[in-house]
């Protein structure tokens, strides 16, 4: 790779990390996450007083990752509906699912084995599930809110209104 696309990628890449901090800090008030805060001034002032990724890792650790993971993947350029399958599929604690059978012997039950990411098989009633992801979190991601989010911050603008019109930020 040549200087000048390193310097490039190293220029927008700042870019990109606030613009990801910008969507993150609306998504969380739009869940609501500083009613769950213990610091009393988020609760009094219904918005996160500090750093709002960091917040949401900590009061919803799972949903956050994975919702940080679906905006990175949008602002890569990957469609909505694909970031959300691939952030889906990263968080599954296997590689690939295979079922033997015995076709021909009808007392013998099909067997259902994993392969985890270090490459090991086990059976699949021996792999925990995943920690359940909030559902509110996954229809904020599906909704069309991220789209117009990313539209707004493209155009400089803060937030998105539920109505779908845009506001500025008060700077």
């Amino acid at each position: 790779m040549s200087e000048a696309k390193k310097r490039t990628r190293a220029k927008d890449e700042p870019a990109q990390d606030a613009r990801l901090t910008a969507i993150l800090r609306d998504a969380h008030a739009r869940l609501r996450l500083w009613g769950k805060c213990k610091d009393s001034a988020c609760s009094r002032t219904e918005t996160c007083g500090g750093d709002a990724a960091q917040c949401g890792a900590r009061l919803a650790p799972e949903s956050w990752a994975w919702l940080t993971q679906v905006v990175q993947a949008v602002l890569r350029g990957q469609p909505q509906a694909a970031a959300i399958e691939a952030a889906n599929i990263a968080r599954l604690p296997y590689r690939a699912r295979r079922t033997v059978r015995w076709p021909g012997v009808p007392c013998w039950e099909p067997i259902e084995f994993l392969e985890l990411h270090d490459g090991t098989w086990v059976r699949v009633d021996q792999v925990p599930a995943p920690a359940a992801i909030d559902p509110h979190v996954v229809a904020l991601a599906a909704s069309d809110w991220l789209a117009r989010a990313l539209r707004a911050d493209r155009r400089g603008k803060d937030a998105v209104r539920d109505d779908g019109k845009e506001r500025k930020a008060l700077v």
